[in-house]
């Protein structure tokens, strides 16, 4: 809830496009949406307020999203509270918020390493030094590099996700999609339909498999039919490395030991999500010394 609140409020500051058609999860069995609807429910039990998702049958649901095929899914929801936006728009346009605002943005420029002089931190990078007496490391897998040393309970592996960003065939779909047997999900963006998914731990290197594109593909075919992934157009692949902790909660909040310094890393498959949330708990922690009850699972220092 917090995070669509702050999305909210900074879209039309920041000029992003965030879509609130919804999700769509749909499941070629009406026993595919068990997982979903046991997450719901305990959303409920927590006191989330977003909403009761709806549940169709594969007919109403290919009416209501016609890029779907109503003879082969069974049945889904609709979760109308979910909004998704374009990750490299939306830090397109936060990186050109903060220059305008007079916030200097260094792209390109590698940090090293950190050290402690005295009461401030000197960060070492590929194109000089910078001095600052308070430090965020958001740096997702790289955060491990970065302060080795100083936590041995911080700990984070890689979880490889791909992507492939094509045009497709049809009327590209309207809505958000989850094809809960595939586990993977579809985004319409203006001109094509990104479709993504995977948690592969153990990988090492941000690189997609050479048939990732295919497999994709694939997996999302048999849920379609108002609009068909064909390969034979313009398609791009991504891969990138998410950086999962062993109990699947980020880590953020200052380093014991290392007053001045902050993590705000470990969040998985949900960094876009998460980011508004974690900002807006951590920067009266940093800024003021104000640490909010609900950081306290999240804290750096757990056993993990």
């Amino acid at each position: 809830r917090r995070t669509l609140e702050l999305f909210d409020r900074y879209r039309d500051e920041l000029r992003f496009e965030m879509h609130a058609t919804g999700l769509l999860i749909a499941a070629r069995s009406v026993e595919g949406l068990h997982h979903f609807r046991t997450i719901f429910r305990r959303l409920r039990e927590l006191g989330y307020e977003g909403g009761e998702p709806e549940e169709l049958d594969g007919e109403a649901l290919a009416l209501l999203e016609p890029a779907l095929d109503g003879r082969t899914v069974a049945a889904g929801l609709h979760a109308r509270v979910d909004r998704y936006v374009r990750p490299e728009d939306l830090l397109a346009r936060l990186a050109e918020r903060l220059r305008s605002e007079g916030v200097p943005v260094l792209e390109g420029s590698n940090l090293e390493r950190l050290e402690r002089r005295g009461r401030e931190w000197v960060l070492s990078t590929t194109t000089g030094d910078l001095v600052a007496e308070r430090v965020v490391v958001a740096a997702g897998l790289q955060t491990d590099r970065l302060l080795r040393g100083r936590s041995r309970r911080l700990r984070m592996q890689p979880a490889r996700g791909y992507s492939v960003t094509i045009v497709g065939s049809g009327t590209p779909p309207r809505h958000a999609l989850y094809l809960a047997e595939a586990r993977i999900g579809l985004s319409p963006y203006d001109h094509a339909v990104r479709i993504a998914g995977v948690f592969e731990l153990g990988a090492s290197r941000a690189e997609a498999p050479r048939d990732a594109g295919a497999k994709l593909l694939a997996a999302a075919r048999p849920y379609l039919s108002g609009w068909r992934p064909d390969s034979d157009g313009p398609m791009s692949t991504w891969a990138g490395l998410r950086p999962a902790t062993p109990d699947g909660l980020p880590l953020i909040g200052e380093l014991p030991g290392h007053p001045g310094l902050y993590v705000a890393a470990g969040h998985g498959m949900l960094g876009v999500t998460l980011a508004p949330a974690t900002a807006a708990l951590l920067a009266p922690l940093v800024l003021h010394g104000q640490a909010a009850p609900e950081l306290e699972p999240f804290d750096p220092s757990r056993r993990i």
